[in-house]
């Protein structure tokens, strides 16, 4: 099996662009047992907090598990740009690094923008708006990873140990 070359920047960033609105419709869908979880324990804010946020995570996993774990391997954004996610040998990947995906992709495009805004807002004077666009400046990590790496990977993808290829026999 020939060793697969990672599909093109414009087609990950697209995928990843869309992926962010279907995200978004399953956080609606995650509000609902979290909204329960959320007023069940209202009266210790910080556990009702932690409980929403981990009812979030949970979905977004279970939505990501369910797509890439099928026997497709892909989500929507990533069928309709014809992308597969693989290992760099060519083979799917095993729970344990779709799961380091999520992870890392978590890590990067979420938790580090959050802490960054939340330390920022204590720290510095400036406006919100200003001090969520610099959090938000996190973002351009794992995207401009992708433009100085050998092999165009984000970020999230080199440290989980995946590659996402043209889909075999659906190129234009």
């Amino acid at each position: 099996m020939s060793i697969p070359a990672p599909a093109s920047f414009r087609r990950r960033f697209a995928a990843l662009c869309y992926e962010a609105l279907l995200l978004a419709a399953v956080t609606c869908v995650a509000f609902i047992p979290a909204a329960a979880a959320n007023m069940a324990l209202h009266t210790v804010p910080l556990l009702a907090e932690t409980a929403v946020a981990l009812i979030i995570l949970a979905v977004w996993w279970g939505y990501f598990r369910l797509c890439w774990h099928s026997p497709r391997g892909q989500t929507l954004p990533m069928k309709v740009w014809r992308l597969q996610l693989q290992t760099p040998a060519g083979s799917r990947p095993g729970l344990r690094q779709l799961r380091l995906r999520f992870i890392w992709a978590t890590v990067l495009l979420l938790l580090l923008p959050l802490a960054s805004f939340s330390i920022l807002r204590q720290l510095t004077p400036l406006p919100p708006q200003t001090v969520a666009g610099m959090a938000l400046a996190w973002w351009i990590l794992p995207i401009c990873f992708a433009l100085i790496h050998p092999s165009r990977q984000f970020l999230y993808d080199y440290l989980a140990g995946t590659v996402l290829t043209e889909k075999v026999g659906e190129r234009k």
